[in-house]
């Protein structure tokens, strides 16, 4: 791709780094409704992300090839793409400690739906029992 005007490309790398860092916001609230077994505001969450990441894969399109080469040359460049990699790392730590939150969640609800299936056999053994017949005495004399 040809390369952009520099304005255009500041401009689009601080966009970038907005989205990233809307994209750690929702990530926080999403951790949070993990962590309080919210799933509804989890899903409502999980949209808005995958909007922000839209926009990160549009623009990314539209960004120069040679990119690398405009960070060592242009200390603009740099500095923008230094904050946009702190950023994005900050989005997928983030998504890890998301991603412990639903394991622990996943395992909770294992855990009771293992308990409730226990329960419910118990049940059925119960009922499945002779009703218990009077009581006999035998006099032995």
């Amino acid at each position: 791709m040809a390369s952009m005007p520099m304005r255009e490309l500041l401009d689009t790398l601080d966009a970038q780094c907005e989205d990233y860092q809307a994209m750690y916001r929702q990530g926080l609230v999403q951790r949070d409704c993990l962590r309080g077994d919210d799933l509804r505001e989890v899903n409502a969450i999980t949209g808005r992300m995958r909007a922000l990441m839209d926009r990160v894969r549009t623009r990314q399109i539209r960004m120069p090839a040679d990119l690398a080469q405009l960070e060592r040359e242009h200390p603009e460049v740099g500095r923008r793409t230094g904050c946009l990699r702190r950023t994005i790392q900050a989005v997928l730590d983030l998504r890890d400690e998301s991603d412990c939150a639903a394991r622990r969640l996943l395992d909770d609800t294992r855990r009771q739906l293992h308990q409730v299936g226990t329960a419910r056999r118990a049940s059925r053994r119960y009922r499945r029992q002779p009703p218990p017949q009077a009581a006999r005495f035998v006099d032995v004399h």
